[in-house]
């Protein structure tokens, strides 16, 4: 479950019924830079005000309207900046932790990729000169990237060179 993805979802789809005419692609739902501004926070009323000409007030009016049918949220507020800030309930959060546990390795496996060929090379190691600590950093670096890749749904082919 990307929680993230189902928040924003909820929110262009509740928006789409007040703003039809909108294709929402200005629109942010993120994690807050500061955990004082709450456990996600949107830039919807700064970005539609600007657009209708209304005040942020009235956007924040029907963003926490649409987020009152999903009960998960203890506080939805408006900063001064315009942006509108969620705080999460606990319980809500305690669910999301047992789907982690619950999932374990496939936990967050989405397939972006779908199965398109990506060739990654890494690691070209040169026998006539002295090997060093960025041979090793390139090699963790390529294998972790590939690791990447495959989760997301990539067929992934590895090239590893020691030229001679």
């Amino acid at each position: 479950m990307d929680i993230l993805r189902k928040y924003k979802e909820i929110l262009i789809n509740g928006l789409k019924v007040s703003y039809p005419d909108d294709n929402f692609d200005n629109i942010s739902f993120e994690f807050p830079r500061d955990r004082n501004h709450g456990d996600f926070s949107t830039n919807a009323a700064m970005v539609l005000s600007k657009k209708y000409n209304l005040d942020t007030k009235v956007i924040f009016d029907n963003v926490s309207k649409i987020f009152s049918k999903t009960h998960d949220f203890n506080n939805i507020e408006i900063a001064k900046s315009g942006f509108i800030n969620f705080f999460v309930k606990d319980e809500i959060l305690h669910k999301f932790l047992s789907s982690i546990i619950r999932e374990k390795e496939e936990f967050g496996k989405i397939n972006i990729g779908k199965n398109q060929k990506v060739n990654v090379e890494y690691v070209s190691a040169n026998p006539t000169g002295p090997l060093h600590v960025g041979h090793t950093r390139g090699a963790v670096f390529g294998d972790t990237l590939s690791n990447i890749l495959e989760f997301v749904g990539y067929d992934v082919c590895r090239e590893y060179y020691i030229n001679d």
